[in-house]
């Protein structure tokens, strides 16, 4: 089987992106306390562009100290971050792909033990996980964290990173205020859910001209109440009208963390029905996700146009080369599923893979 439609460039803006092979923003917890930059991050990066995906997307960057995902989560709200982040996106792109930035707020999936703050989110509604109580954002608070998403796109893009993406699923903040099972607000940001979310792109937008933004969304929450692909069809028409460049989908919530980071037994592609379904309502590039383990699939997912970008990530976490071996028709060490790389749910302080113990 050749693999024609996964080598194809896209040009996205004045972006070319080499190849249909993104490595996505996931948690690794890598950086050090502040959320700055350090070795061991730029070792993992640097291997995984040079393994060969077109586009790699460094994540999760809180851009709210009261947003952080997890202790030692990538931050980039000050501007003492950019120097880390500089090194980072340059050795990303020296290595041949190209460089991204995914910028979050956590919102009530996390805990103010870890962050230090109060926990705010859309409504006074915990997370069925995490289970502590939030604060309602006001007016306030909520163009607070618009301006600081805007910034944090600004400090992205000083530092070099090409594209810019904007983390509105898994139930964190942005995608909190998108979904029915986490805002129950009675003002204008509970009658237009996706409000808080087509104005951060509105104004990021405005702050760093044509760099390209994806926007990362939950196609199916698959929890009662939560988002459907029928919802999101729209909202992802609204935000492609608000500016959107890409539109990256993927699925769940924590309260339905299977679909987060769905396991091999859940099946091959098992979200990439929803990327197509999002691709039939707009006119930007789709990324799919969600058991995606070989070149051959996502090659056949692209060339019968149910999305026009696969994520790969734990087969590229258990190796590195995972892209280009595959290319090659060369073995490569393969992810056994176990789980260890989701360590927050395992109690550990940080990403490891058994596969990799290089990490």
């Amino acid at each position: 089987m050749g693999l024609n439609s996964v080598l194809e460039p896209l040009d996205i803006g004045n972006i070319t992106l080499p190849n249909r092979i993104v490595f996505p923003a996931f948690q690794t917890n890598f950086a050090t306390p502040g959320g700055f930059v350090t070795e061991r991050l730029l070792r993992m990066y640097g291997r995984i562009a040079e393994g060969g995906s077109g586009l790699v997307i460094a994540g999760c960057m809180a851009v709210s100290d009261d947003g952080i995902p997890n202790t030692n989560a990538l931050r980039i709200n000050n501007d003492k971050h950019i120097t880390g982040l500089k090194e980072l996106f340059s050795l990303i792109n020296k290595k041949g792909a190209v460089p991204a930035a995914q910028l979050m707020h956590a919102g009530r999936q996390t805990s103010s033990a870890m962050t230090g703050y109060p926990l705010v989110a859309p409504s006074a509604i915990p997370c069925p996980v995490m289970k502590e109580m939030p604060h309602e954002l006001g007016k306030r608070g909520i163009e607070r964290i618009q301006d600081d998403f805007t910034e944090g796109a600004r400090r992205a893009k000083r530092a070099g990173a090409e594209l810019i993406e904007l983390h509105g699923a898994f139930g964190y903040l942005i995608g909190g205020f998108l979904s029915p099972f986490s805002n129950k607000r009675q003002d204008k940001y509970g009658m237009d859910k996706a409000l808080f979310f087509t104005e951060i792109i509105e104004k990021v937008k405005r702050k760093i001209g044509n760099t390209p933004i994806i926007c990362r969304i939950s196609a199916d929450e698959f929890v009662d109440g939560g988002l459907t692909l029928e919802e999101t069809g729209k909202i992802a028409q609204r935000l492609v009208n608000a500016g959107a460049d890409i539109i990256s989908v993927g699925a769940g919530t924590y309260a339905a963390m299977p679909h987060m980071a769905p396991t091999a037994d859940m099946g091959e592609g098992v979200h990439v029905y929803l990327a197509s379904g999002i691709r039939k309502t707009v006119d930007v590039p789709v990324i799919c996700a969600g058991n995606i383990r070989s070149l051959e699939y996502a090659d056949s997912v692209i060339s019968k146009k149910m999305a026009d970008l696969a994520a790969i990530c734990r087969p590229q976490v258990a190796d590195h080369a995972f892209v280009r071996k595959s290319l090659n028709k060369q073995p490569f060490v393969r992810c056994t599923d176990c789980g260890t790389c989701l360590f927050f749910l395992r109690g550990e302080t940080s990403v490891s893979c058994p596969q990799n113990p290089e990490l």
